[in-house]
């Protein structure tokens, strides 16, 4: 909803936070402060307000403000659901993009027996998880990248299209030998795009996935 509806004032809160309220007293988080609220990843919490599980508005400048009444009621029906005061566990949704088949394979089949609490989806083609992107966003993306140098580079300029549409960017690793892709890049702007050097294997895969599930404290 726009952020017009409100009559809008900054009241200090403790600890240097700025909360924001409206003219009927309810007060407002930052995503940032919701995330740390909840012990969940910013990304988490902005699907949670697109899937209408936190309520929220944002600014004419896209910032996103969460209502502090809607995340109480969140961590109470949630500690109601599980039986128990824990966080409400949302699964990450990952798409992984491996072309060699073989690894493609083994990453899939140690993906099963692994049992990690993220959702991950496998491709075997580049152009078939881009296209994807429209219709299912996912929170992070791992492209494993054997094709010749140009087409890289051309991947890599579609993901930073993609980032680039206003939404919050999407995370991606990309595994390549080009260790220097970066440096054909035509922004010079902060980019969620890392490029890391591979090769791809279980354990690469393993760490990665654990890293995740740390990072999202589920």
């Amino acid at each position: 909803m726009g952020d017009d509806h409100f009559s809008i004032d900054t009241i200090e809160a403790p600890v240097g936070t700025k909360r924001v309220s409206d003219s009927t007293g309810t007060q407002f988080l930052s995503t940032a402060e919701a995330a740390r609220m909840l012990g969940l990843s910013t990304t988490l919490v902005q699907t949670l307000v697109d899937q209408g599980d936190l309520k929220g508005w944002k600014t004419r400048g896209g910032h996103r403000r969460i209502s502090l009444t809607s995340i109480d009621e969140y961590q109470s029906a949630s500690r109601s659901t599980m039986g128990v005061a824990v966080k409400s566990v949302i699964k990450p949704r990952i798409t992984v993009v491996v072309e060699d088949p073989d690894l493609l394979q083994q990453l899939m089949s140690a993906n099963e027996a692994w049992n990690f609490p993220v959702e991950v989806t496998f491709f075997d083609s580049v152009t078939e998880a881009l296209l994807e992107l429209s219709t299912r966003r996912p929170d992070m993306m791992v492209v494993e990248m054997s094709m010749p140098r140009l087409q890289q580079e051309k991947t890599l300029q579609a993901l930073e299209n993609f980032n680039s549409r206003g939404r919050s960017p999407l995370s991606v690793v990309l595994v390549t030998a080009e260790t220097d892709l970066l440096s054909s890049s035509a922004s010079h702007s902060p980019t969620a795009i890392q490029v890391v050097s591979g090769p791809v294997t279980r354990v690469w895969m393993h760490a990665y996935l654990t890293g995740v599930v740390a990072s999202c404290k589920i």
